[in-house]
């Protein structure tokens, strides 16, 4: 099985732009089986107002016609896609991602455990998800965790039950490229290596010195064995 991490461009609140983007990317797919881009991509991560009436507009039913848009796309172009979004269910907001096969078929919808992706004057409306679980693509078992899902203890916990051949981790980071290369890098090495598995570390690139710099990484055993370095578009191929 062959998957991009796709470290791509991302606008917020752009949601034609970002379906673009992926469309672009699935043209280019060529063989790949997958292709993942990074939390809250089609929104954007500064995608939300938190104010509810506002964002509740913003957000996507899995079942909508935008999605049913993305689906489309899997099947012209023979990928699949995962990707972060900010859902919504009835009243309900979460921060999710989800996982297109290359059939236009949901194979997995995660919503984020962690509350660190609410600003403090955030409603009851916008709930975490319930737990971590794990899904099947091309024969091989994948699970997913949203940014701070694995920096908190009793989450990681969890995730070290998982049996799993890759975890899939969209995330958003704005650290310069010196201090993640210099402190970050070896806290998020140290963080991932306890996990039994490959970690695939998915960050979007923003056109902003002071937001998100890009960058995806393969970790395993605290070392790095796949690496598109931060500060660069583009996609590194994993094979699984």
């Amino acid at each position: 099985m062959k998957i991009g991490l796709v470290s791509s461009l991302m606008k917020d609140n752009d949601m034609l732009h970002q379906v673009e983007v992926m469309k672009n990317c699935l043209k280019h797919s060529k063989d790949y089986d997958l292709l993942c881009f990074g939390e809250s991509f089609l929104q954007g991560f500064e995608g939300l107002t938190w104010d509810y009436k506002e964002d509740i507009k913003r957000a996507i039913d899995v079942k909508g016609p935008l999605m049913d848009t993305l689906k489309g796309l899997t099947k012209i172009y023979n990928c699949g896609i995962s990707f972060g979004f900010i859902e919504k269910e009835n009243h309900k907001l979460f921060s999710s991602n989800i996982v297109i096969n290359n059939n236009g078929d949901v194979v997995d919808l995660f919503r984020r455990v962690s509350k660190g992706w609410k600003e403090s004057i955030a409603t009851k409306d916008y709930l975490e998800g319930t737990g971590f679980h794990t899904f099947t693509y091309k024969d091989k078992v994948y699970a997913t965790a949203i940014c701070g899902d694995v920096w908190d203890d009793t989450f990681l916990e969890e995730l070290l039950e998982l049996r799993i051949d890759a975890l899939l981790w969209p995330l958003y980071i704005d650290f310069s490229m010196t201090a993640w290369h210099q402190q970050y890098l070896d806290e998020y090495l140290e963080r991932t290596s306890v996990l039994p598995y490959d970690v695939y570390m998915i960050n979007s690139f923003v056109e902003d010195d002071n937001r998100s710099n890009g960058g995806c990484y393969v970790f395993r055993n605290g070392q790095v064995i796949g690496e598109l370095s931060m500060g660069k578009m583009g996609v590194l191929t994993v094979e699984v």
